[in-house]
Formats: C-alpha cells, sequence, structure tokens
C-alpha cells in the first residue's frame, strides 16, 4: 500500500460510495482505494463489521481514525484536506446555511428504493435502465440469498451476532419495500417536486452570478453540488433523465447537467463508475471458470476416447 494517508473504502456502484469518491476528487486528494464487492458479501465479512458494524460502504480511515457515512466523510476531508475547494462552508454564513439545508433536502431522496424499484419495475422507467439485464437477474436472485447469508453469519460469529441479525431485518424489509411498485411510483412523484425545487434554486443562483459559471448555491462548488451530481447520474442510469431534467421542462437543470460533465472530477468519477460493469462481468467469467474448466475437459476425454475407442475395447476385452 502506498504512503497515501486516506484509505477509502468504496463500491462502484453505491450512491453513497461516489459522493466520497467525488469530494476527494474535488479536493485533490491521493488516497488508497480498497475496493469492497457487496455482490460477492465483502461488506458482511466479520474483519469489515468490526470495523463498520452497519457493514455498509463508503467507510474512510485515516491512521486508526474511522469514519462511516458519506455525508460525515465529505464533512470530515474538506475539514482536514486544505487544497481544493471549500466543500462545506461554515454555518455562520447564508451560503453554509444554504448548502446545510440542501445537503439534508436532497438526501431525504429514497435513492435505494428508487434504484432497486426501477431494476424490479424497469417499466417505470422512461429511456430505459442502463444495466444489462443480467444484472437485474442476479440482483433479484440475491435478496433472500442475501438474508440467509446474513442469518448464517449471525451463528458463526457471536460476538457480531447482534449486528448481523439489524443488517439482516433491514434487507429483508427494503427488499420488499423495493418490490412494492406503489412505493416506487410514490418515491418517483416525490423526486418531481424535488426537481421543481432544485430548478427554483439554480434560477436563483443564477440570478446573482454574474457569468454562466454558476452553481446550486453560487459561483462556488460545494458539498450541495456533491450530492446533485450523484443524483443526476443515477437518474440517468434508470433512464429518468427526461422525465426530470429534460431541457423544455426544466432547461436548468438540463444544462447543469451539461455542464458537469466538464468537470474533472467528475470525468474521474464517472470512469470509476464504469468500472462496475467490468467487474460483473469478470466475476461471472471467474464464478464460471471451474464449470467451463469441467466442460473442456470432459469434451477432451470423449474426442480422445472416440481417437482410441477401438484399442480401448480391446484392452478391455482382453484382461
Amino acid at each position: 500500500m502506498s504512503d497515501n494517508r486516506f484509505t477509502l473504502y468504496y463500491f462502484h456502484g453505491s450512491y453513497y460510495s461516489q459522493k466520497a469518491l467525488l469530494a476527494l476528487f474535488e479536493k485533490g486528494c491521493q488516497f488508497n482505494r480498497k475496493v469492497i464487492n457487496i455482490h460477492a458479501g465483502e461488506q458482511k465479512t466479520p474483519e469489515y463489521m468490526k470495523m463498520n458494524p452497519l457493514g455498509q460502504v463508503p467507510l474512510l480511515k485515516d491512521g486508526e481514525k474511522i469514519v462511516v457515512e458519506s455525508e460525515k466523510i465529505i464533512d470530515y476531508i474538506d475539514e482536514e484536506i486544505k487544497s481544493g475547494p471549500i466543500l462545506v462552508p461554515g454555518l455562520s454564513t447564508p451560503v453554509g446555511k444554504e448548502v446545510q439545508r440542501l445537503r439534508q433536502f436532497i438526501g431525504a431522496i429514497r435513492i435505494e428504493i428508487t434504484t432497486f424499484g426501477l431494476f424490479f419495475n424497469p417499466e417505470l422507467s422512461t429511456s430505459g435502465v442502463k444495466v444489462p439485464k443480467s444484472y437485474f437477474k442476479h440482483l433479484k436472485g440475491s435478496s433472500k440469498k442475501n438474508v440467509n447469508s446474513l442469518e448464517e453469519a449471525a451463528l458463526k460469529y457471536p460476538d457480531l451476532r447482534d449486528s448481523y441479525i439489524a443488517k439482516a431485518e433491514k434487507s429483508r424489509k427494503f427488499f420488499a419495500d423495493a418490490a412494492n411498485k406503489e412505493l416506487v411510483v410514490q418515491c418517483l412523484e416525490e423526486i418531481e417536486q424535488k426537481c421543481d425545487h432544485l430548478e427554483e434554486c439554480l434560477r436563483k443562483s443564477k440570478n446573482t452570478v454574474k457569468g454562466d459559471e454558476f452553481w446550486l448555491t453560487g459561483p462556488d462548488f460545494n458539498a450541495a453540488d456533491i450530492l446533485l451530481v450523484v443524483f443526476m447520474d443515477r437518474m440517468v442510469m434508470l433512464g429518468l433523465e427526461g422525465r426530470y431534467f429534460c431541457e423544455t421542462k426544466r432547461p436548468l437543470l438540463y444544462d447543469y447537467f451539461q455542464r458537469i460533465g466538464h468537470r474533472q472530477s467528475v470525468q474521474l468519477l464517472r470512469t470509476e463508475v464504469k468500472k462496475l460493469i467490468s467487474m460483473f462481468i469478470y466475476n461471472k467469467i471467474k464464478a464460471a471458470v471451474p464449470y467451463v474448466a469441467a466442460l473442456g475437459l470432459a469434451i477432451g476425454l470423449g474426442v480422445w476416447f472416440m481417437k482410441n475407442k477401438s484399442e480401448i475395447i480391446n484392452s478391455i476385452v482382453k484382461k
């Protein structure tokens, strides 16, 4: 491992991991990467659960200090890293109070239910969920398996029993909610109202800033923008950009989305997120290797037998 001060434990596809990654990229901070493959259950290992009993990503390590939850990680690195923009302005300032309000406002979006709700009900997407169908199938099949593995871990590791049981109950409820189409539709309607408000925030910001370089709370990109960027990218992945920030309905959100694509930190984040599909394909191939090897061996033996059939039969007869 390098001499970098920070180590981020994260997963490319995790909405909350993406917020922490974008904050680190904005601050221009070098950090060690530790990918926790949540589809392989690495967040449920005793080693990780001891660091974070909730078994969630992201997690930031600074020496012996551990910081969990994306919003706390953003606060921590902004306070500790002096380079880059100020992501969390002081609450004694009007902009600081507005940033805090918008972080809570955007953070209240039920993003997990929305995401998995669209995976389970893809017909609710406007332009189609941009995830391979095999990924859908994998996620649907993993829900019950996930709960069972947590309950088994609770028996296997009694010192972490309470953490595993709590996570199992939360997982069971979550998947039930995500499969509830009426609840998912309700979440989508709530986002509609959220986007109306965010459009108005951008309008106010534009009116107070000279030029075209304006962000959610004014001329400076901050923690509120981090949440908005990650949220908008998630809506694009779910095929909902046409519903929430099309040019004719919400032109300022549309313009904002076009502009963030030119920001280096966002480009770095999107490059990181693209690795998710590569990881999924690699894991599928890796899991299939034993079966492919066995099939190859069987075919090879079959070919060898057909070529040497006469000799083998004669040898058996003679015996």
